[in-house]
C-alpha cells in the first residue's frame, strides 16, 4: 500500500496512482475543483475541512488530499482558479484547530497544462483536530469517507490519545459483595509487602489507596480500573472485558469466507484470573497441534504449532493493553496456517500501519498503566509476574518464533490491532512423509501420506 507522506514527497512518480480507482481511502482523497457557484465554493471547503479533520484525527501516517483530479480520475488541475478564489479555499484550512497540513503545488510538462494542489496532513497525536467555533465539529476518517465525530468516536480517539485517563474514570457504584475476595486478598498482600507495610488497611481504605475504588456522592464508587482488576465478573458493567476463543478451517487468507467455527468459547473474569485461564487453556487443552519427529538421539521430540511463550504474551498484551471503553472483546482465533489476535485499539507507540518484529521494536508506551502496575505485582505458578515489559515480551516473542523457524509475528494498527502468527504447519509436516525412505523403501509423494505416517507426523487437535 502507498505511504501518503512518499507521494506527497514525490506526487509525479505517483501520477498513475493519483488517477487510478483504487486512490481514494483510509489516506488518501481527491476533489476537482468546480467555483462557478458560491454554492460549488463552499461545497468544496467543506470537503476540505472535512478530510483535514478525518485524516489529522484518524491516521498515524497522516493523510493526502489532492486537488484537481475528479472522482473517476480524470486531470482536470486547478489552473483555471483565480488566486483570490483559491485563497478562499485555503481558507478552510485555518477554520481548523490542531493540525499540521503541508501544501504544494505541482506544475509539470507531463501534467499538459494542469496544475494539481496537494495538501499531506500529519497524525495529531495530542488533540482533536475541530473546527474553531462555539460548538466545534471534527470528522474521522472511515474506509474512503469522512464521517462527523461522534461523542462515543470522539471518546474512543480521547483514549486512544491519551487525552482521558479512562483507569480512573467512575465506573459504578462501589459494593464489597462484587469484589473477587481471592484476587483483592493476593493483591493487597502481595502490594504490602513490596512497600514493607508496618499496618494493614480495610479493604475500602486499601482499595482507595491504589486507586480502585473513590468517594463519590458520599460513598464509593468503582473505578473502571478497579472493576476491570478486582470485580469477580467485570462483564457486569464492562460488557466487553472478555477474550473469546474461536477456530475455522480455513487459511486465513479466507477469513471473510471462513463458515461455522469448530471451537467457540468465551473467558472473562477479573483480569489476572482472565490471563491464568488463558494460560491454562493453551497448556491443557488441543486448540492447537503438535508435530512428533523422530530425534536423533532417538525416542521422539514434539515441535508446536506455536511456541507457548508466543501464546501466552500474545493473549496477556492485548488483554492489559486494550482499549477497555470500546465495544468488542479480544479476539483470539485459530486458523489452518495461521492465529490472528484482534485487540480494541490503535497502539500508541509511532509505529508503522503495517509492521514485523522482525524489523520494529515497541518500546513500553501503556495504555493502561495503572493496571500493568497492579498486574506485575501477580504472580504465576512459577512466582514470575504475570507480565513483563513490553519490549522484552515481544523481543521474546519473535525469539521463540525463530526457533521453531517461524516468521515473526506481524502487526497491524488503526482503530483496532491485528496480530497475526502463521505457522507453516503443512510445510513443517513434510519432511515427516518420508519416514518410509529412511528404511530403503520408495518416499511418497506429499499427497499420499498413509494414514499411520500422519499419526507419527502430526497429533491433531481435539478439543476437550
Amino acid at each position: 500500500m502507498a505511504d501518503p507522506r512518499e507521494v506527497f514527497d514525490d506526487a509525479l512518480s505517483h501520477l498513475d496512482f493519483l488517477q487510478s480507482d483504487d486512490f481514494e481511502g483510509q489516506y488518501f482523497d481527491r476533489k476537482e475543483v468546480r467555483v462557478e457557484t458560491r454554492n460549488q465554493i463552499n461545497t468544496l471547503k467543506e470537503s476540505i475541512r472535512r478530510c483535514i479533520s478525518a485524516f489529522a484525527n484518524s491516521n498515524r501516517a497522516g493523510g493526502l488530499l489532492v486537488l484537481g483530479i475528479a472522482d473517476d480520475g480524470t486531470l482536470t488541475g486547478t489552473q483555471h482558479v483565480d488566486e483570490q478564489t483559491m485563497n478562499g479555499l485555503l481558507q478552510a484550512l485555518h477554520d481548523l484547530d490542531n493540525h499540521a497540513t503541508e501544501m504544494q503545488v505541482v506544475d509539470a510538462p507531463v501534467l499538459e497544462g494542469k496544475r494539481l494542489h496537494l495538501f499531506y496532513t500529519h497524525w495529531t497525536q495530542d488533540a482533536i483536530c475541530e473546527t474553531r467555533a462555539d460548538f466545534p465539529r471534527a470528522w474521522s476518517r472511515v474506509g474512503a469517507q469522512s464521517l462527523p465525530l461522534r461523542p462515543f468516536l470522539r471518546n474512543r480517539l480521547q483514549r486512544d490519545k491519551g487525552l482521558i485517563d479512562f483507569e480512573m474514570f467512575y465506573c459504578c457504584p462501589y459494593r464489597a459483595e462484587d469484589l473477587d475476595k481471592d484476587v483483592v486478598e493476593e493483591f493487597k498482600a502481595a502490594f504490602l509487602a513490596e512497600k514493607a507495610a508496618q499496618f494493614d488497611y480495610s479493604t475500602e481504605e486499601f482499595l482507595l489507596n491504589i486507586g480502585a475504588i473513590m468517594t463519590h456522592e458520599g460513598g464509593y464508587a468503582f473505578t473502571n480500573a478497579g472493576y476491570l482488576f478486582f470485580a469477580d465478573y467485570p462483564r457486569r458493567r464492562l460488557p466487553s472485558a472478555f477474550v473469546r476463543v474461536l477456530r475455522f478451517e480455513v487459511p486465513v487468507e479466507e477469513w471473510q469466507n471462513r463458515g461455522a467455527t469448530t471451537y467457540d468459547k468465551d473467558f472473562d473474569g477479573p483480569l489476572p484470573t482472565l490471563i491464568r485461564k488463558l494460560r491454562t487453556f493453551f497448556r491443557d487443552s488441543a486448540l492447537f497441534r503438535t508435530i512428533i519427529r523422530r530425534s536423533d538421539n532417538g525416542g521422539f521430540i514434539e515441535d508446536p504449532e506455536y511456541p507457548l511463550f508466543v501464546l501466552d504474551e500474545a493473549v496477556v498484551n492485548a488483554a492489559i493493553h486494550r482499549d477497555y471503553g470500546a465495544t468488542t472483546p479480544i479476539h483470539y482465533i485459530a486458523y489452518k496456517d495461521g492465529l490472528v489476535v484482534k485487540n480494541p485499539g490503535s497502539i500508541p507507540q509511532d509505529v508503522p500501519r503495517r509492521f514485523s518484529l522482525a524489523d520494529t521494536q515497541l518500546p513500553s508506551v501503556l495504555r493502561n498503566s495503572r493496571i500493568v502496575a497492579w498486574m506485575r505485582l501477580m504472580k504465576d505458578e512459577r512466582g514470575e509476574p504475570l507480565v513483563r515489559a513490553l519490549s522484552e515480551g515481544t523481543r521474546k516473542m519473535r525469539e521463540e518464533m525463530e526457533k521453531l523457524g517461524l516468521p515473526p509475528p506481524v502487526y497491524e494498527t488503526d482503530a483496532d490491532t491485528t496480530l497475526t502468527l502463521y505457522n507453516q504447519f503443512e510445510e513443517r509436516l513434510v519432511p515427516h512423509a518420508y519416514i518410509n525412505a529412511a528404511r530403503g523403501k520408495p518416499p511418497q509423494r506429499r499427497g499420499q501420506l498413509t494414514n499411520a505416517m500422519r499419526l507419527i507426523g502430526e497429533r491433531m487437535a481435539r478439543m476437550d
